[in-house]
């Protein structure tokens, strides 16, 4: 396996990431910010769905980019792009950092009525 499909393979997985994280934002805005709020079952059941998917896309990147690291880690030294790979791995940790601010968030709101 060369580096390039290493990178092709991880940009193809980081597509469900993108998305999980863009349906969790979708539900955010809708039972935490909405009129929805108010409504104490739905709300609550709202966010215990946002978390799991949110956990889910932590889970998910974390994998997938201890993977990538561990599989491109040999190619770096000889590919011309291995500071662009570092930079997208560093970059994919620190999204996961966020993934975490905004599960915190999403549990504060989940006991704050």
């Amino acid at each position: 396996m060369n580096s390039s499909s290493i990178i092709t393979d991880y940009a193809k997985s980081s597509k469900h990431i993108c998305l999980c994280s863009t349906i969790s934002i979708c539900l955010i805005l809708i039972f935490i910010f909405s009129p929805i709020n108010n409504l104490i079952m739905t709300s609550v059941i709202g966010k215990i769905i946002v978390l799991i998917l949110l956990g889910y896309t932590l889970v998910y990147n974390i994998r997938l980019t201890n993977n990538f690291s561990n599989k491109i880690t040999p190619y770096l030294d000889n590919t011309s792009n291995s500071g662009s790979v570092k930079t997208n791995i560093i970059c994919s940790y620190i999204f996961s950092v966020f993934v975490v601010i905004l599960i915190i968030s999403v549990i504060r709101s989940l006991f704050r009525f």
